[in-house]
């Protein structure tokens, strides 16, 4: 099911998860089309809000991920409740330092061309036989959190939960999540 509202010039969009709100810039993607534009960085007391509501869904498991990097602050605040020591950070490209890294292909919604997302192979013992939960803060399309789920079973790892604050335009029922942003269009 989409979730679509009609764009009549609004400049905003009203979000309200669990009785927090937040006021969401309504941003133009393509002449008929605009997103409420969500950056939750920096948004300290939201992204506790928004832990406290989904860290009950993590119990089970044994190490968290996300992908640099707005799911970072979430996926530090959840293994702060959980009491896990390390969590594990999917970045963006390659670096120098990476030993034997682990990496696959992806196009998420917000780039142009093919990228990837990667772990430094020093963390496959992390996840290998463990039972993680994948993090991130909204979903689009979900490539970025297929990319995550590949590199989890690659390295022998299970995928127990998949987890956001938000979706975007349609409803899943693999995520948890906490809310759906509405896509708006000129005519619906």
């Amino acid at each position: 099911m989409a979730y679509m509202l009609k764009y009549e010039g609004q400049e905003y969009y009203e979000l309200e998860i669990k009785g927090f709100k937040r006021r969401l810039p309504l941003v133009q993607v393509s002449p008929d089309t605009w997103i409420a534009y969500f950056d939750s960085l920096g948004d300290k007391e939201f992204i506790n809000h928004c832990a406290k509501e989904l860290y009950k869904h993590l119990l089970t498991c044994d190490v968290l991920m996300t992908s640099e990097s707005k799911g970072i602050a979430l996926v530090h605040e959840l293994a702060n409740m959980l009491n896990h020591s390390f969590y594990v950070v999917c970045r963006k490209e390659i670096k120098q330092f990476m030993h034997d890294p682990v990496f696959v292909s992806y196009k998420p919604i917000t780039s142009n061309k093919e990228l990837i997302l990667c772990i430094d192979g020093r963390y496959k013992e992390r996840i290998a036989r463990k039972r993680v939960g994948i993090i991130d803060d909204i979903v689009s399309t979900g490539q970025t959190l297929n990319a995550m789920e590949e590199i989890v079973i690659k390295v022998g790892g299970i995928v127990e939960k998949k987890v956001a604050i938000l979706l975007e335009g349609i409803k899943r029922d693999d995520v948890v999540h906490l809310g759906i942003l509405p896509i708006f269009k000129k005519t619906v």
